[in-house]
């Protein structure tokens, strides 16, 4: 369908209060970008992310949403055959030059609708198990090749005439304002047994005539649950796998003499309520794991792979052989199509406490759940062959829903018994032991090991700066101070950062406040100073004398009005002396509000240095102390 468009960028500046006061932003209606599939090279960024088995699109120029002749729409055809793990994900880019082009980025913060356009072909067949097409997965995609999931549309059999879905976006959504373009997914899992083909028809993003009002940030304080916090985050995806894997590989449970045993003691993850939230447990053999033991997708990519897969009230106990970047044994319960995969399941009243993997020997497995309920199952040599060592194991969590974003499982525990390799870990902290542990993370930064010592999370939506998280013993006429706190991690709508017990204000009461310091001015620190925010001159020390012709370094840092540090200031700044023949280094930009630079003396004599902000006028130039050249 035809419809004119314009690119447009919108920037916008929010004042900060002590949380960041809101901003009410006036947009005329625009609707950017679209995909109208108007010719066939209107298709030519989309590529298949994922599979099997993939889809093929082609440019439709017979079939448009309006009817317009001189348009069209872009047609799937997915090869479904039945087969358990059948699934595929596409995407296409705003710029649409050519396959993964991320070459327009878009901010879409003030945009609040996304929608399209969709036709079933009548000879497509509808799911085994439901009176539908199946649930089609839609979303963003962000600059870096994230995605941003949006409610899942479940095609129904009314769809074989054109039909408009919409779904609602939420300014406040993780990476919204690095938007490059768009997903289509499915995860069939053999419930489509023959060929499903769709349109898709004018994709779009939209934004309304109204003034959009991008609402303050809330904060919140949460109990640190202390252990091993496996963290779904923003950046490790729906699918992202958040796992700690073993360095060494002597985990084999093969040809060992006595039972060999695989514990995981959970202390805190999502019940029921978080449908497909997982906590796992891989044992892969080294052979056949192509990325080595530090691949976040081992169970996708490696050739054999055993699976403890724990969700809810529940766990499967899942194999897969001889077969690499695929999963369909895993998920297969019927013989009839090809190796069973899923061998036990075991149900629980909870997922909490400890789960056991014993193989008594090397085909008799015993699963036991933590209230202690068994079951038994065995495997036949040859497969049991493939799982001696050299073998690692993983342990993680995976959300597996866009809504479990930011949901975690904290693991108390760890062990193993009579592996090569022994193995028990109870993650005092403050991190992972570094000789027994690697990551295997599609985002190593929700790996985090808290220890007992830990207070709380605190935690802000988006969008917001993180330039200071502050603390008061009062919250009236009490002074807020830095906590000095850093690290903080992205999870879905929010960042959070772990507050030990140190850092407390009292330990009658405090309070804990996100604020937004104000870049006013520069600051020059010579070396023999440090920053000292709060103060009058903003440091303290004196200056150490230099030698001419002998290089130091200064310190430039971006602060507000009482000297403290504005991290998110990232102007360029120009370096100058009173000492004319001094060597002076080039404009350097700031990074998290300060920087370095290299300055020579050239004559001896008492000397300063200033700081200027090239970028922005307005900021105040700071002209260090006098230093002494001999």
């Amino acid at each position: 369908m035809r419809q004119q468009t314009k690119l447009q960028q919108i920037t916008s500046a929010i004042a900060g209060l002590a949380l960041i006061a809101s901003a009410s932003i006036g947009l005329a209606q625009n609707t950017n970008p679209t995909n109208t599939f108007d010719t066939s090279s209107s298709t030519a960024s989309f590529v298949t992310w994922y599979g099997p088995p993939a889809p093929t699109m082609t440019w439709d120029g017979t079939l448009d949403a309006a009817n317009d002749p001189a348009s069209g729409s872009v047609r799937y055809e997915e090869a479904f055959t039945g087969t358990a793990g059948e699934q595929f994900q596409t995407f296409f880019t705003i710029a649409n030059r050519w396959g993964w082009d991320g070459g327009y980025v878009l901010d879409a913060t003030t945009y609040t609708n996304y929608s399209f356009d969709i036709k079933v072909d009548p000879s497509s067949g509808q799911r085994l198990s439901n009176n539908d097409y199946g649930p089609l997965e839609i979303g963003l995609v962000t600059s870096g090749w994230g995605t941003i999931g949006l409610p899942t549309y479940t095609i129904p059999l009314s769809a074989t005439s054109w039909t408009h879905v919409a779904r609602p976006l939420d300014g406040t959504l993780a990476n919204i304002d690095k938007v490059v373009g768009f997903f289509f997914k499915m995860w069939s899992n053999g419930q489509h047994t023959n060929t499903l083909t769709f349109n898709i028809d004018n994709v779009m993003l939209t934004k309304p005539t109204v003034p959009v009002v991008i609402p303050p940030p809330r904060v919140n304080l949460q109990k640190a649950i202390p252990g091993l916090n496996l963290i779904t985050t923003a950046a490790s995806g729906q699918y992202g796998r958040q796992s700690i894997r073993t360095l060494n590989q002597g985990y084999s449970w093969v040809d060992r003499t006595g039972p060999v045993s695989y514990a995981i003691n959970i202390k805190d993850a999502p019940t029921g309520s978080a449908g497909g939230f997982q906590t796992h447990i891989f044992l892969v053999p080294a052979a056949g794991a192509p990325y080595g033991s530090g691949d976040s997708a081992i169970d996708w990519n490696a050739t054999n792979v055993f699976w403890l897969n724990i969700q809810g009230a529940g766990a499967q106990l899942m194999y897969k052989t001889n077969q690499g970047s695929g999963n369909a044994m895993f998920w297969n319960t019927n013989p009839t199509n090809g190796p069973v995969g899923t061998i036990a399941t075991l149900a629980a009243p909870s997922p909490i406490g400890t789960w056991t993997l014993t193989f008594q020997d090397n085909t008799n497995i015993t699963l036991t759940s933590p209230a202690g309920g068994t079951t038994n199952v065995s495997i036949t040599p040859d497969a049991a062959a493939l799982f001696a060592d050299p073998l690692f194991a993983h342990f993680g969590a995976q959300p597996n829903d866009a809504a479990n974003i930011g949901l975690s499982s904290t693991i108390k525990r760890i062990s193993t018994t009579n592996t090569t390799d022994a193995l028990d870990d109870s993650f005092p902290g403050p991190g992972l032991d570094s000789t027994t542990w690697g990551t295997a993370a599609a985002d190593a930064a929700g790996i985090v090991v808290v220890p007992g010592d830990s207070a709380y999370w605190f935690s802000w939506t988006l969008p917001a700066s993180s330039d200071s998280y502050v603390m008061s013993k009062s919250l009236l006429g009490g002074t807020w101070t830095d906590t000095g706190l850093a690290n903080s991690i992205l999870i879905g709508t929010h960042l959070q950062v772990l507050i030990p017990v140190s850092a407390l204000p009292s330990a009658a009461s405090g309070y804990f406040a996100l604020g937004k310091r104000a870049y006013t001015k520069l600051q020059l620190l010579m070396p023999g100073e440090t920053a000292a925010p709060g103060t009058p001159s903003g440091k303290a020390g004196t200056p150490d004398a230099q030698t001419t012709g002998v290089p130091f370094n200064v310190t430039v840092n971006a602060v507000d009005a009482a000297w403290h540090l504005v991290k998110g200031a990232t102007n360029m700044v120009s370096i100058t002396s009173s000492d004319i023949t001094a060597t002076l280094p080039a404009d350097g930009a700031l990074m998290t509000g300060t920087a370095t630079f290299s300055v020579t003396f050239g004559t001896a004599g008492i000397w300063t240095v200033t700081a200027t902000d090239v970028t922005d006028g307005t900021k105040t130039p700071n002209t260090g102390t006098p230093t002494t050249a001999n």
